[in-house]
């Protein structure tokens, strides 16, 4: 084969994968730029497209759709959504696909949020309680309030950071926990019969 060819071939090789479709599966990493550090942290991280082909980014109340689409396309989907929903004026996102020996295996995992020091997706073990995931993404930041987010089945629960009970409530795979930025007076704005459901269980 001449010499320009397997030039040509080694190229496409490198460049494919980071020009691929998102597939559901597929890990990427989401950079944000173009805000506060704080607010950055927030967001980057790792994260999983789910198996309906859409991934849960933080802060946001709509999935955004991720199969498809190249990392770069699924970027500006991301900014469109932050900027849709009142939340960044002009973030400037970065995504890269983590393919073969970068993917972490199917290993279950939980998704981290919000106002916390490490967003992103942390492995989720057997018994663990929402106390140990926020502990795992580094505790809230200086901006984390008391109101914490539970999404879990389409259904979402909101919690008090300050109720022991709450902090000790077990977590089910492919949950995602947000931690909601304090207001002025940070008050809990769930209810006893909301989160009575995952205290019994």
């Amino acid at each position: 084969m001449p010499m320009k060819a397997c030039w040509f071939l080694s190229m496409v090789s490198l460049i494919a994968p980071a020009l691929a479709d998102l597939e559901p599966g597929d890990k990427i990493q989401v950079t944000l730029r173009g805000v506060e550090t704080a607010e950055q942290d927030s967001v980057n991280g790792t994260y999983r497209v789910g198996d309906s082909g859409q991934v849960r980014l933080p802060l946001l109340d709509r999935l955004v759709t991720a199969r498809g689409l190249t990392p770069e396309q699924f970027a500006r989907a991301a900014e469109a959504a932050y900027r849709a929903e009142g939340i960044y004026s002009k973030p400037a996102i970065e995504v890269e696909a983590l393919r073969g020996n970068e993917q972490p295996g199917g290993a279950a995992v939980i998704s981290l949020g919000g106002q916390v020091r490490r967003g992103g997706e942390s492995p989720y073990r057997k018994g663990m309680t929402v106390i140990q995931a926020l502990d795992a993404a580094g505790g809230r930041n200086d901006f984390g309030g008391r109101n914490l987010l539970l999404l879990r089945g389409g259904k979402q629960y909101c919690l008090d950071f300050l109720n022991l009970k709450h902090k000790n409530i077990q977590l089910l795979p492919d949950d995602s926990l947000q931690v909601e930025q304090k207001g002025v007076l940070d008050r809990w704005k769930g209810s006893d019969e909301a989160v009575k459901v995952l205290l019994e269980e």
